[in-house]
């Protein structure tokens, strides 16, 4: 190597000896280099492509020269430069990293450099200039001097412009060994690498992937920076240069190691997975499954796809975690050695301890969720509610990351099946404890209780109880990538603009909430609360666009008309959208009394204690209908107090509505008492605006501010329009279309007209066959001239 050397610089003019040196000996092999500084009059510079590749030793040798050596100079390129830089610092030697803005020469520079020494050059030369040197002053010299006809006819390259010894080559073994590893993985955070290899060495790779053409930076949803492969390159890394196999395993669990320490679950349990270490992969899912329900899908998928289905039974965790994931989430899987598998599990018997039952019952819940099985979700989360609030002495020594993990999808599959009014107690019990003991938390531990916290006070805004001292706790930021933040804060900030008396405000904060949100059918007190603030605000077109994505869907049919646990809130909704439009779906409203009390005490489980009083009241007001007056007790009125004002407001109309008006101030008066703040009366959504007002109008002078504030909300409402009650609305588009059926004009002539698809024409030409219940085009011209349209 140092003959090499010392051959290639009496080709550059320089009488030095070119006598063999043992390659170890690097003082020896830097001697040429001292030999042709003291002979020349000139600075030498000595231009060495990926020196890096170099032993290290060498590569020290060299800059420790340049170091001491007054007339030497040396330039290098390197796939890992970090390391001459740090061997630079170490030697206290001065350098350039190449593409430095600060120190690399500006284009008016080169231009002024060009206009002495090669007077005919364009911009097309200093371009290429540039392009080759990156602006390093002693590589711009260089080109200038030596390749003036290639940098005028701009071809001058960067080989050129470094161009000098070439050595013999070891290979950057580290660095190859860093990327093929990395490459395991397909989207990189800062936080892994640095667990991986230290905060300078990620700082470097992080920066230095992107810049060879390998990925991209990206910033998710979360906010955080990560690194992507291109497909391509991590296929090339991973197939075509596969490093030794024995490595791969210990990598995938050094990865998963760092994974699990960074809170990136899904590449922990990816990579366990992919290494056939289920017992690992089981054990990490246990403790980091809330994460992991809202994990990224394709990692763990794939992940999940090339893994026989049936081993799953034996580590429920994973097998949660493979049933999320499955594009089919929410339905039946259509894999049938998957179906099998979490058949076996929800049919296995809940037994052992308190701590085994709680956690059987937290997986089984979850998985049946999962796969659209309401009516076990519901029975599992009972009694999983059940057992912490009656044997909380059972529990308490047992709380960790993996019982945290399992309160919080139990927290969050009550308020998905409706069981708002059992959130508090579960929530606060948990609270309780866990604020004495934060270490215990697990997983992103501030998230995880700052998910909790805005649970509990969404319950208190649904339900009105105290939210005093929930206002002063300091949340963590929005997590946007997470379906259930979505949800939870779409109810808080709509709740709260409805108690403000701003419906307009109520109304887009569902709607942005359920854009987000990738199956809305699943959240019925979301659903509901869109219900309300839609006919609060008179919006007739919003609602039956909720009807015919929502309302009429078979996700919606399947989830919240579930034969063995209909949706409480579900059909609420339901009630105030057909009572405001007239239309109706599956079964029409006047059915919808003799349907709920035909149902078995079986079937409402999923229902609270006043579901049933809340869904008659309900239909009562919405079809104009009362029965006897009465008054009810303050036993028997609901401890939650907005739940008590809402059920005073519909027992006030029906006993307005039997002519006992006193008999309804009363009740009003007292379903208010217990009001903690100004309370939107949404019920009174449905009534009449003389029943409004007679209302209002009656309340005693020395009724309570907020009772008189809260009913005075009403008063705001465009509610329905009761003359044309049952009339059909069409949509503007529909009703140009109809226009079109009307003049004989075929699919293709209305778009034409129309400036739409012919898609676009089928669409709506759909909806006007099944609104005007219509089957054929001289039925949907007779139907619509009997309505007036």
């Amino acid at each position: 190597m140092a003959a090499r050397l010392a051959y290639q610089l009496q080709v550059a003019g320089f009488t030095v000896e070119s006598n063999a040196v043992e390659a170890i000996d690097w003082d020896a092999f830097v001697s040429p280099i001292r030999e042709a500084v003291e002979q020349s009059s000139e600075p030498v510079t000595l231009g060495v492509q990926r020196m890096d590749e170099l032993p290290r030793s060498a590569a020290q040798a060299l800059i420790d020269l340049a170091a001491r050596q007054a007339g030497f100079r040396l330039v290098a390129t390197a796939v890992d430069a970090q390391q001459l830089i740090n061997l630079a610092v170490a030697a206290q030697v001065s350098h350039q990293v190449i593409g430095d803005a600060e120190l690399a020469y500006t284009s008016v520079e080169v231009s002024a450099m060009l206009a002495e020494s090669l007077p005919h050059a364009t911009e097309v030369t200093v371009r290429a200039i540039l392009d080759a040197t990156h602006g390093v002053p002693v590589l711009v010299e260089r080109v200038i001097e030596l390749f003036g006809e290639e940098c005028l006819a701009g071809t001058i390259s960067i080989e050129q412009a470094i161009g000098g010894w070439t050595p013999q080559r070891e290979g950057a073994a580290e660095f190859h060994s860093q990327m093929r590893l990395l490459a395991e993985v397909p989207v990189i955070s800062p936080e892994l690498v640095t667990c991986l290899y230290g905060a300078e060495r990620a700082e470097y790779l992080f920066s230095r992937l992107p810049k060879m053409g390998s990925g991209t930076i990206v910033q998710g949803l979360s906010a955080a920076r990560q690194f992507v492969w291109y497909p391509a390159v991590r296929w090339h890394l991973m197939q075509l240069w596969p490093g030794d196999s024995d490595a791969v395993g210990p990598d995938r669990v050094l990865i998963a190691e760092c994974a699990r320490q960074c809170g990136e679950p899904a590449l922990a349990v990816a990579m366990l997975v992919a290494n056939q270490s289920l017992p690992e992969a089981d054990a990490v899912a246990a403790e980091w499954l809330w994460e992991l329900v809202d994990a990224d899908g394709a990692l763990l998928l794939e992940t999940f796809v090339a893994l026989d289905p049936g081993v799953l039974r034996d580590f429920p965790n994973l097998l949660v975690v493979a049933t999320l994931v499955q594009p089919s989430r929410g339905e039946s899987s259509g894999d049938p050695e998957l179906t099998n598998a979490q058949r076996a599990v929800l049919s296995g018997p809940i037994g052992g301890t308190v701590a085994d039952q709680l956690t059987y019952l937290a997986k089984a819940a979850t998985l049946a969720l999962g796969i659209g099985e309401v009516g076990i979700a519901i029975r599992a989360t009972l009694r999983w509610a059940t057992l912490l609030q009656s044997k909380p002495e059972e529990w308490a020594d047992l709380i960790g990351p993996g019982f945290v993990s399992d309160a919080l999808l139990m927290v969050k599959a009550m308020v998905q099946l409706g069981r708002i009014d059992l959130v508090p107690g579960i929530a606060q019990a948990l609270l309780s404890r866990l604020r004495r003991s934060p270490e215990l938390v697990g997983g992103v531990g501030e998230l995880r209780l700052s998910t909790l916290i805005s649970t509990l006070r969404m319950a208190a805004v649904f339900l009105g109880t105290a939210r005093a001292e929930l206002r002063t706790v300091q949340l963590a930021p929005r997590q946007f990538h997470r379906e259930f933040d979505h949800m939870v804060h779409g109810v808080i900030d709509s709740g709260e603009a409805f108690d403000r008396g701003d419906f307009a405000s109520a109304e887009a904060f569902t709607r942005v909430a359920m854009f987000r949100l990738p199956s809305p059918t699943d959240w019925p007190l979301l659903v509901y609360l869109r219900a309300v603030a839609l006919v609060a605000t008179g919006n007739r077109e919003g609602l039956d666009e909720l009807i015919d994505q929502v309302l009429s869907s078979p996700r919606w049919g399947g989830w919240q008309h579930h034969d063995e646990a209909p949706g409480c809130y579900a059909m609420l909704a339901e009630i105030i959208v057909m009572a405001a439009t007239g239309r109706s779906w599956g079964r029409p409203l006047a059915e919808v009394s003799g349907y709920i009390r035909s149902l078995p005490p079986g079937a409402t489980h999923r229902w609270p204690p006043w579901g049933r009083r809340l869904l008659e009241g309900m239909i009562q007001i919405g079809t104009g209908t009362a029965r006897a007056a009465e008054l009810p007790t303050d036993g028997e009125l609901p401890t939650a107090p907005r739940v008590a004002w809402q059920l005073a407001l519909l027992t006030a109309v029906n006993n307005l509505r039997a002519g006992e008006e006193a008999t309804a101030i009363a009740v009003l008066v007292r379903g208010g008492s217990g009001l903690k703040y100004q309370s939107a009366p949404l019920p009174l959504v449905l009534a009449a605006p003389d029943e409004i007002g007679t209302l209002i109008e009656r309340l005693p002078t020395n009724v309570a501010p907020i009772v008189r504030a809260s009913l005075g909300l009403a008063s705001s409402y465009v509610g329905v329009d009761h003359d044309s009650r049952g009339a059909l609305r069409l949509a503007t588009r529909e009703l140009e279309v109809l226009d079109g059926v009307r003049r004989g004009l075929t699919n293709t002539a209305i778009a034409r007209e129309l400036y739409v698809s012919v898609n676009t024409v089928k669409f709506h030409r759909t909806n006007l066959y099944r609104k005007l219940n219509a089957t054929s085009r001289e039925e949907l011209l007779a139907e619509a001239l009997r309505q007036g349209l």
